[in-house]
């Protein structure tokens, strides 16, 4: 069977929030995603975010398009509607983004198993994603608990981590040994490039070309790691998830510096491309 790359878009990367107020339908969202070349799609299901998911769920299927949930709870017992609805849509996974704030690693970790331990007994894979004010809102904090939870495997945003330690280039030992066991670990990879100071850029205006080498860098590394550790037949999820304002740099009218929706393509093309040249040399 081999194993398998899939590309997504994010449905919040298809909001526009552009001075003009015009928004594609969801079933607009669905078609040019399928167009697109992608695999499928995340949606996000907090609370707020319900109605919109039993909007969607119809679309993944007449799409013939896959999914992941992103969730965000504050505790761990409102993960269970989420795997609920993961179960019925048959989910790749669940992206956790706990807005929970434990002070000590070891009560992080307890956070952590509890939501695994309830995945595992509703039957659902999920994974904790690297990302700023969540539990995992920080990298040292974070390998910390990773420490304690061995089962832990991260979704890797890694731009959030750049932002919240406002790394500078080169990379230090210290900061390099702590994104290296964030990809040892790597669960699924974003495609979104940040800078020490800005948290989503352009990957083709030259300025940013340091941090889009680094970033390919690390997405390589992600790959051969995962590939090396995991069975035949798994399958890793590559997530375009580039975000609408404030996201989205604007100029002084509200209109954003650069089109989403053509980055996003760059990066499914960059991740596919990646792909083969390892299958290739696995061949």
């Amino acid at each position: 069977m081999g194993q398998k790359l899939e590309v997504f878009q994010s449905i919040w990367a298809m909001e526009r929030r552009a001075p003009d107020g015009m928004e594609w339908l969801m079933e607009e969202k669905f078609r040019k995603v399928k167009e697109g070349g992608y695999d499928g799609m995340s949606i996000d299901m907090a609370s707020h975010d319900i109605p919109t998911v039993e909007e969607a769920k119809p679309l993944f299927r007449d799409f013939e398009l896959e999914n992941i949930l992103v969730a965000f709870p504050r505790d761990v017992e409102e993960m269970k509607p989420v795997y609920d609805m993961a179960n019925e849509l048959g989910s790749r996974f669940v992206a956790i983004n706990a807005v929970a704030f434990p002070y000590t690693p070891q009560e992080g970790a307890d956070y952590v198993q509890r939501a695994l331990e309830l995945a595992d007994e509703m039957g659902v894979e999920a994974h904790f994603e690297l990302h700023r004010y969540t539990l995992t809102n920080d990298l040292f904090y974070t390998e910390q608990v990773m420490d304690l939870v061995p089962e832990m495997e991260i979704v890797c945003d890694l731009s959030h981590a750049v932002v919240s330690r406002e790394i500078v280039l080169p990379l230090d030992d210290v900061h390099r040994a702590a994104f290296d066991k964030m990809l040892a670990r790597c669960a699924g990879l974003q495609g979104r490039v940040a800078t020490r100071e800005q948290v989503q850029i352009a990957i083709d205006w030259p300025q940013h070309a340091e941090w889009v080498a680094l970033f390919h860098t690390w997405w390589e590394q992600a790959m051969r790691q995962w590939r090396a550790r995991k069975p035949d037949g798994a399958i890793l999820n590559f997530l375009c998830e580039l975000g609408p304002p404030p996201y989205g740099i604007t100029g002084a009218d509200g209109t954003e510096l650069v089109d989403r929706w053509d980055q996003g393509l760059m990066l499914k093309d960059w991740a596919r491309a990646k792909w083969a040249e390892l299958d290739a040399e696995d061949a």
